[in-house]
């Protein structure tokens, strides 16, 4: 019997998500990558497509009315184990269930990848998604110093789930 993992239940059928695409880079500009540059975008949808295209991940985007994109989370299959980053649901956005929908859409897709874990980060100074993390069924794993942006070095709490086989 599978236990019940939060993180592995199907993501609400009203939150529309879908694997990002080479189209996606402008809206991605506008609403979650705002901060970066054009040539990083472009890196990171080249990234995605390669390991959509090499099955080492996904990117994913999650959509509010008439499909515009408010949310962006991706998935990389590491070799000891898969990682999510990158994820960004939009301040208007946020508490209604986008974040778990992402969360949910790429933990499941790892699954389908045969990870064996899945890893997750929280800045310390962002503890609704800590607790959002935790309350998925993720685990604290240990703490790194890293370098959040050019200027901003923090603490990131590392947290771990292990996926059933």
């Amino acid at each position: 019997m599978t236990p019940d993992i939060p993180a592995l239940r199907p993501p609400a059928p009203s939150i529309p998500i879908r694997d990002v695409t080479p189209n996606d880079l402008k809206p991605l500009m506008r609403c979650c990558w705002a901060d970066r540059s054009h040539d990083v975008g472009r890196w990171m949808i080249g990234r995605v497509v390669r390991n959509q295209a090499d099955r080492r991940g996904t990117g994913a985007v999650v959509t509010a009315a008439a499909g515009t994109i408010v949310g962006y989370g991706q998935l990389t299959l590491w070799p000891r184990c898969a990682e999510i980053s990158d994820l960004y649901v939009e301040e208007a956005y946020r508490s209604m269930g986008y974040g778990t929908a992402l969360i949910q859409y790429l933990t499941r897709h790892a699954h389908t990848l045969r990870a064996g874990c899945i890893e997750i980060g929280a800045a310390e100074s962002n503890p609704r998604a800590a607790a959002l993390y935790r309350r998925l069924g993720f685990v604290d794993n240990r703490v790194i110093d890293m370098n959040l942006s050019a200027t901003q070095r923090e603490p990131v709490i590392y947290m771990r789930l292990t996926l059933p086989r």
